[in-house]
Protein backbone atom coordinates (compact mmCIF):
# COMPACT_ATOMS: atom_id res chain seq x y z
CA UNK A 1 0.00 0.00 0.00
CA UNK A 2 1.14 2.82 -0.89
CA UNK A 3 2.44 5.29 2.36
CA UNK A 4 2.27 9.12 0.56
CA UNK A 5 2.42 11.41 3.42
CA UNK A 6 1.70 14.96 4.10
CA UNK A 7 4.96 16.76 4.64
CA UNK A 8 4.61 19.70 6.83
CA UNK A 9 6.83 22.28 4.99
CA UNK A 10 4.83 21.60 2.24
CA UNK A 11 1.78 22.40 4.65
CA UNK A 12 1.75 25.61 6.62
CA UNK A 13 -1.91 25.24 7.78
CA UNK A 14 -3.06 22.57 8.70
CA UNK A 15 -7.14 21.23 9.81
CA UNK A 16 -7.39 18.87 12.65
CA UNK A 17 -10.15 16.46 11.88
CA UNK A 18 -11.84 14.47 14.82
CA UNK A 19 -12.57 10.06 13.89
CA UNK A 20 -14.06 7.31 16.09
CA UNK A 21 -15.07 4.07 15.45
CA UNK A 22 -19.31 3.45 15.23
CA UNK A 23 -19.59 2.84 19.26
CA UNK A 24 -17.26 5.76 20.32
CA UNK A 25 -14.88 3.46 22.11
CA UNK A 26 -12.20 4.81 20.48
CA UNK A 27 -11.53 8.90 19.08
CA UNK A 28 -8.56 10.30 18.19
CA UNK A 29 -7.76 13.58 15.79
CA UNK A 30 -4.88 13.85 12.76
CA UNK A 31 -3.54 17.40 12.14
CA UNK A 32 -3.29 17.21 8.27
CA UNK A 33 -4.00 19.99 5.19
CA UNK A 34 -7.16 20.00 4.43
CA UNK A 35 -8.65 16.40 2.68
CA UNK A 36 -9.72 16.81 -0.71
CA UNK A 37 -8.22 13.62 -1.67
CA UNK A 38 -7.80 10.01 -0.61
CA UNK A 39 -5.46 6.79 -1.52
CA UNK A 40 -7.68 3.52 -2.34
CA UNK A 41 -5.84 0.60 -2.71
CA UNK A 42 -6.95 -2.83 -4.41
CA UNK A 43 -4.65 -4.91 -2.32
CA UNK A 44 -7.34 -7.46 -0.75
CA UNK A 45 -7.45 -6.09 2.98
CA UNK A 46 -7.97 -2.54 1.39
CA UNK A 47 -10.05 -3.68 -0.73
CA UNK A 48 -12.60 -5.96 1.30
CA UNK A 49 -12.48 -3.23 4.19
CA UNK A 50 -13.42 -0.04 1.38
CA UNK A 51 -10.67 1.54 2.90
CA UNK A 52 -10.30 5.30 2.16
CA UNK A 53 -6.59 6.40 2.93
CA UNK A 54 -4.59 9.26 4.28
CA UNK A 55 -1.04 9.69 6.11
CA UNK A 56 -0.53 12.58 8.91
CA UNK A 57 2.97 13.45 9.02
CA UNK A 58 4.66 12.48 12.66
CA UNK A 59 3.33 13.97 15.59
CA UNK A 60 -0.16 15.06 13.71
CA UNK A 61 -2.02 11.47 14.92
CA UNK A 62 -3.31 11.47 18.65
CA UNK A 63 -5.71 9.32 20.42
CA UNK A 64 -8.19 11.08 22.48
CA UNK A 65 -9.96 7.89 24.07
CA UNK A 66 -9.80 4.17 23.80
CA UNK A 67 -5.51 4.00 23.56
CA UNK A 68 -4.46 0.18 23.38
CA UNK A 69 -8.35 -0.86 22.93
CA UNK A 70 -8.17 -1.85 19.32
CA UNK A 71 -7.86 -5.06 18.25
CA UNK A 72 -4.52 -6.19 15.82
CA UNK A 73 -5.20 -8.56 12.73
CA UNK A 74 -1.97 -9.66 10.63
CA UNK A 75 -1.18 -11.41 7.18
CA UNK A 76 1.32 -12.65 4.85
CA UNK A 77 4.49 -11.22 6.05
CA UNK A 78 3.26 -9.55 8.79
CA UNK A 79 4.71 -6.04 7.70
CA UNK A 80 1.59 -4.12 8.64
CA UNK A 81 -0.69 -4.55 11.35
CA UNK A 82 -4.71 -3.39 10.83
CA UNK A 83 -6.23 -2.31 13.98
CA UNK A 84 -10.48 -2.03 14.20
CA UNK A 85 -12.77 -1.63 17.07
CA UNK A 86 -13.66 -5.20 18.48
CA UNK A 87 -17.17 -4.18 19.56
CA UNK A 88 -18.72 -2.32 16.18
CA UNK A 89 -15.53 -3.69 13.65
CA UNK A 90 -14.65 0.01 12.60
CA UNK A 91 -11.56 -0.66 10.68
CA UNK A 92 -9.43 2.25 12.26
CA UNK A 93 -5.85 2.48 11.28
CA UNK A 94 -3.34 0.61 9.57
CA UNK A 95 0.62 0.96 11.55
CA UNK A 96 3.62 0.05 9.18
CA UNK A 97 6.40 -1.40 10.91
CA UNK A 98 9.93 -0.70 10.06
CA UNK A 99 8.82 2.52 8.17
CA UNK A 100 9.89 5.94 8.96
CA UNK A 101 8.14 8.53 11.44
CA UNK A 102 5.63 9.89 9.21
CA UNK A 103 4.98 7.38 7.11
CA UNK A 104 4.01 4.49 8.80
CA UNK A 105 0.78 5.59 10.02
CA UNK A 106 -2.67 5.05 8.15
CA UNK A 107 -6.12 6.83 9.07
CA UNK A 108 -9.09 5.35 7.01
CA UNK A 109 -10.81 8.50 6.05
CA UNK A 110 -14.29 6.89 6.88
CA UNK A 111 -13.97 7.00 10.17
CA UNK A 112 -13.54 11.13 10.24
CA UNK A 113 -16.30 12.81 11.41
CA UNK A 114 -17.74 15.87 9.34
CA UNK A 115 -16.20 14.81 6.08
CA UNK A 116 -18.14 13.90 2.93
CA UNK A 117 -16.01 10.55 1.36
CA UNK A 118 -17.78 10.69 -1.77
CA UNK A 119 -16.61 14.61 -2.75
CA UNK A 120 -13.20 13.22 -2.84
CA UNK A 121 -10.84 12.78 -5.37
CA UNK A 122 -10.08 9.05 -5.18
CA UNK A 123 -6.32 8.15 -6.16
CA UNK A 124 -5.65 4.85 -7.14
CA UNK A 125 -2.58 2.55 -5.83
CA UNK A 126 -2.18 -1.17 -7.49
CA UNK A 127 -1.19 -2.94 -4.74
CA UNK A 128 -3.25 -6.15 -5.73
CA UNK A 129 0.17 -8.16 -7.15
CA UNK A 130 2.28 -7.19 -4.67
CA UNK A 131 4.15 -10.42 -3.53
CA UNK A 132 3.80 -12.74 -1.61
CA UNK A 133 0.13 -13.05 -3.57
CA UNK A 134 -2.88 -13.21 -1.00
CA UNK A 135 -4.72 -16.72 -1.39
CA UNK A 136 -8.58 -16.23 -0.90
CA UNK A 137 -10.11 -18.79 0.87
CA UNK A 138 -12.55 -20.97 -0.19
CA UNK A 139 -16.23 -21.80 0.99
CA UNK A 140 -16.36 -25.27 1.94
CA UNK A 141 -19.76 -24.83 3.22
CA UNK A 142 -23.23 -25.92 2.57
CA UNK A 143 -24.66 -24.33 -0.88
CA UNK A 144 -27.60 -21.85 -0.63
CA UNK A 145 -30.65 -23.84 -1.65
CA UNK A 146 -32.63 -21.33 -3.84
CA UNK A 147 -32.98 -22.50 -7.47
CA UNK A 148 -32.88 -20.35 -10.38
CA UNK A 149 -32.96 -20.55 -14.34
CA UNK A 150 -30.23 -18.40 -15.03
CA UNK A 151 -28.48 -18.59 -11.26
CA UNK A 152 -24.73 -17.55 -10.44
CA UNK A 153 -22.64 -18.94 -7.80
CA UNK A 154 -20.81 -16.64 -6.02
CA UNK A 155 -18.34 -17.78 -3.37
CA UNK A 156 -16.51 -15.69 -0.78
CA UNK A 157 -15.06 -15.48 3.02
CA UNK A 158 -13.81 -12.46 5.19
CA UNK A 159 -9.97 -11.93 5.13
CA UNK A 160 -8.87 -14.47 7.24
CA UNK A 161 -11.04 -17.08 6.53
CA UNK A 162 -12.72 -18.08 9.59
CA UNK A 163 -15.92 -17.25 7.80
CA UNK A 164 -17.12 -18.21 4.71
CA UNK A 165 -20.31 -17.30 2.54
CA UNK A 166 -21.95 -18.65 -1.03
CA UNK A 167 -24.40 -16.51 -3.06
CA UNK A 168 -26.76 -17.62 -5.61
CA UNK A 169 -27.81 -15.05 -7.55
CA UNK A 170 -30.94 -14.99 -9.71
CA UNK A 171 -28.74 -14.10 -12.29
CA UNK A 172 -25.19 -12.90 -13.18
CA UNK A 173 -24.74 -9.72 -11.38
CA UNK A 174 -24.57 -7.74 -14.34
CA UNK A 175 -28.07 -8.55 -15.07
CA UNK A 176 -29.23 -6.66 -12.36
CA UNK A 177 -31.82 -8.93 -10.91
CA UNK A 178 -30.42 -8.09 -7.85
CA UNK A 179 -30.10 -4.76 -5.73
CA UNK A 180 -26.86 -3.57 -4.89
CA UNK A 181 -26.37 -0.62 -2.90
CA UNK A 182 -23.29 1.32 -1.04
CA UNK A 183 -24.80 3.72 1.45
CA UNK A 184 -22.98 6.89 3.29
CA UNK A 185 -24.44 6.66 6.29
CA UNK A 186 -22.50 6.47 9.66
CA UNK A 187 -22.05 2.96 9.52
CA UNK A 188 -22.21 1.57 6.28
CA UNK A 189 -19.47 4.04 5.39
CA UNK A 190 -17.20 3.00 8.55
CA UNK A 191 -17.45 -0.52 7.32
CA UNK A 192 -16.65 0.35 3.84
CA UNK A 193 -19.23 -2.41 2.88
CA UNK A 194 -21.31 -2.84 -0.58
CA UNK A 195 -24.21 -4.29 0.43
CA UNK A 196 -26.91 -6.87 -1.66
CA UNK A 197 -29.90 -7.82 -0.61
CA UNK A 198 -31.02 -11.33 -1.40
CA UNK A 199 -33.20 -13.67 0.44
CA UNK A 200 -31.77 -15.76 2.94
CA UNK A 201 -32.32 -18.91 1.42
CA UNK A 202 -29.92 -17.61 -1.22
CA UNK A 203 -26.91 -17.42 1.33
CA UNK A 204 -25.53 -20.13 3.16
CA UNK A 205 -22.66 -19.23 5.81
CA UNK A 206 -20.04 -21.15 7.17
CA UNK A 207 -17.89 -20.22 10.57
CA UNK A 208 -21.33 -18.44 12.04
CA UNK A 209 -19.42 -18.69 15.66
CA UNK A 210 -17.15 -16.06 14.46
CA UNK A 211 -18.75 -13.67 13.99
CA UNK A 212 -19.34 -10.69 16.63
CA UNK A 213 -22.76 -8.90 16.21
CA UNK A 214 -23.36 -4.67 16.41
CA UNK A 215 -26.28 -2.69 16.45
CA UNK A 216 -27.05 0.40 17.23
CA UNK A 217 -29.83 3.08 17.13
CA UNK A 218 -33.44 1.50 16.94
CA UNK A 219 -31.46 -1.91 16.37
CA UNK A 220 -33.53 -2.81 13.44
CA UNK A 221 -30.13 -4.18 11.95
CA UNK A 222 -27.20 -6.34 13.49
CA UNK A 223 -24.10 -5.96 11.93
CA UNK A 224 -22.25 -9.17 11.50
CA UNK A 225 -18.21 -8.74 11.21
CA UNK A 226 -15.59 -11.48 11.97
CA UNK A 227 -13.98 -11.25 15.14
CA UNK A 228 -10.20 -11.89 14.24
CA UNK A 229 -10.29 -9.91 11.00
CA UNK A 230 -12.94 -7.21 11.19
CA UNK A 231 -14.83 -7.93 8.15
CA UNK A 232 -18.08 -7.32 7.60
CA UNK A 233 -20.05 -9.94 6.26
CA UNK A 234 -23.68 -9.89 6.59
CA UNK A 235 -26.85 -7.83 8.39
CA UNK A 236 -29.23 -9.34 10.10
CA UNK A 237 -32.36 -7.97 10.43
CA UNK A 238 -34.09 -7.55 13.53
CA UNK A 239 -38.43 -7.86 13.00
CA UNK A 240 -39.23 -7.76 16.80
CA UNK A 241 -37.06 -4.80 16.86
CA UNK A 242 -39.11 -3.02 14.13
CA UNK A 243 -41.99 -4.33 14.83
CA UNK A 244 -41.93 -2.30 18.69
CA UNK A 245 -41.38 0.59 16.66
CA UNK A 246 -44.68 1.59 15.41
CA UNK A 247 -43.85 4.68 13.84
CA UNK A 248 -41.80 2.58 11.61
CA UNK A 249 -44.23 -0.76 11.19
CA UNK A 250 -47.04 1.25 10.48
CA UNK A 251 -45.75 3.04 7.71
CA UNK A 252 -44.73 -0.12 6.09
CA UNK A 253 -46.71 -1.58 2.96
CA UNK A 254 -47.68 -5.64 3.68
CA UNK A 255 -45.17 -6.66 0.86
CA UNK A 256 -42.42 -4.84 2.74
CA UNK A 257 -43.52 -6.18 6.22
CA UNK A 258 -43.38 -9.60 4.28
CA UNK A 259 -39.63 -8.98 3.03
CA UNK A 260 -37.77 -7.40 6.14
CA UNK A 261 -37.68 -11.10 7.86
CA UNK A 262 -36.84 -12.68 4.66
CA UNK A 263 -33.97 -11.24 3.45
CA UNK A 264 -30.19 -11.07 3.99
CA UNK A 265 -27.83 -8.62 3.32
CA UNK A 266 -24.63 -9.28 2.65
CA UNK A 267 -21.09 -7.32 1.88
CA UNK A 268 -20.27 -8.25 -1.60
CA UNK A 269 -16.40 -6.85 -0.99
CA UNK A 270 -16.17 -10.49 0.36
CA UNK A 271 -17.22 -12.20 -2.43
CA UNK A 272 -14.32 -13.42 -5.57
CA UNK A 273 -15.42 -13.17 -9.26
CA UNK A 274 -18.17 -10.11 -8.68
CA UNK A 275 -18.31 -8.19 -11.76
CA UNK A 276 -17.48 -5.00 -10.33
CA UNK A 277 -17.02 -2.72 -13.67
CA UNK A 278 -20.24 -4.01 -15.13
CA UNK A 279 -22.65 -4.24 -11.96
CA UNK A 280 -24.99 -1.22 -11.23
CA UNK A 281 -24.13 -0.30 -7.54
CA UNK A 282 -26.85 2.37 -6.18
CA UNK A 283 -25.54 5.48 -4.12
CA UNK A 284 -27.92 5.81 -1.33
CA UNK A 285 -26.94 9.58 0.24
CA UNK A 286 -28.69 8.67 3.79
CA UNK A 287 -25.78 10.08 5.79
CA UNK A 288 -28.38 12.49 7.09
CA UNK A 289 -31.46 10.51 7.60
CA UNK A 290 -33.09 10.79 11.22
CA UNK A 291 -32.46 10.10 13.31
CA UNK A 292 -28.82 11.58 12.96
CA UNK A 293 -25.86 9.78 14.01
CA UNK A 294 -24.23 11.25 17.07
CA UNK A 295 -20.62 10.56 18.26
CA UNK A 296 -21.48 8.46 21.69
CA UNK A 297 -19.66 10.03 24.52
Amino acid sequence: MQTNHFDMSDAPELKTYNGNCHCGAFKYFIRVPVITSVTQCNCSICFTKGYRWVFPAQDCFEVIKGEGMLREYHFGQRTMVHRFCPTCGTGVQAFRYNTPKGRDVGINVNTLQDIDQWSLTVNKYDGLDREPQYIAPQHTGKLPKAEFENEKLYTGACHCGAVTIAFKAQAPLPEGKEFIQECNCSICSRGGTVICYPRKDQVSISGSSHLSTYSFGQRYNRFKFCSTCGITVYIEKDVSAVSRSPDTWNTWTSAQRERWPNILPINLRCFKGVEWDAIFIYKADLRGMDPRYIVPE
